[in-house]
């Protein structure tokens, strides 16, 4: 967390895809937030995923983390129990009088795209702070275009979202390992040789489903303990190699820690499935 508030990052979320809140209990991850508010939330604004494919969960949650101190709620779309455009308009209705929300859309996550009128819809809310968009490019330049604030969800893409399609910024997986190099692609110019240099690593985290690559990585430069709550497990050794030779091309100075980077060995992960 220092290292993301040293490097201007504006804030972060708790208990995402990538922090994992999908394999924690609600208390573990209300707890959470609410020790990340206590901690950094003088420094950079906490947003807590409260979403749910339950609304009754989705309500409770968003209580609980905007009691505890959390600035804004990030909700998706109900997943695999998935429900009509009219529910989906209802049940972001009854999560948006809360507080500031984000609403992600990530269909490869849930199964099924928000459309557009969707949205519309539920900007109407003085709540809505914004959309985290992953469909592309073309979909957050229609947002924008109509006074919507979108973030790109998307690392591989977020350099052309920002400067050629108005996106505010990114919510990314990257920003994980090199805060830094993010900024300034978002807030330093259009700058396409950055992006260039970026992006085998983007593609180097993106082979598995994330958090997998990202978990990886964080064990390698010691920043974060090898131990991986099943069903992640890391990558193969042949793919950490891969990653120690992108942290010295890229720079190690660019990357969070103060660890060398390592490649570990297989025995050196811990597997946990009950916790």
């Amino acid at each position: 967390m220092h290292m993301q508030i040293e490097n201007g990052a504006e804030a972060v979320i708790v208990g995402g895809t990538t922090g994992e809140g999908q394999l924690m209990s609600w208390d573990e991850h209300i707890m959470l937030i609410g020790h990340t508010v206590n901690c950094f939330g003088g420094s950079i604004k906490v947003i807590g995923n409260t979403g749910s494919n339950s609304t009754r969960e989705a309500i409770h949650a968003t209580e609980q983390g905007f009691a505890v101190g959390m600035h804004a709620a990030l909700h998706i779309n109900p997943y695999y129990g998935k429900t009509s455009l009219d529910g989906l308009i209802s049940h972001f209705d009854s999560v948006l009088p809360m507080g500031p929300t984000i609403i992600y859309n990530v269909p490869s996550r849930t199964g099924q795209d928000i459309p557009p009128h969707v949205i519309n819809n539920v900007a109407q809310s003085p709540n809505l702070a914004g959309i985290k968009e992953c469909v592309g490019n073309d979909r957050i330049e229609q947002y924008t275009g109509n006074g919507i604030v979108v973030w790109s969800g998307n690392d591989d893409q977020c350099h052309d979202a920002r400067w050629s399609h108005g996106a505010t910024g990114v919510i990314s997986v990257t920003s994980n390992l090199v805060p830094g190099l993010m900024r300034e692609l978002m807030f330093g110019g259009k700058n396409p040789s950055l992006n260039a240099k970026l992006l085998p690593l983007i593609e180097w985290l993106f082979q598995e489903p994330n958090p997998v690559g990202l978990n990886t990585a964080l064990a390698q430069l010691g920043v974060a303990r090898p131990v991986f709550r099943l069903p992640y497990v890391p990558l193969p050794l042949e793919k950490r190699v891969e990653f120690v030779n992108l942290v010295k091309e890229i720079g190690r100075e660019n990357f969070v820690g103060k660890n060398d980077v390592q490649v570990l060995d297989d025995d050196d992960f811990i597997l946990v499935g009950r916790y």
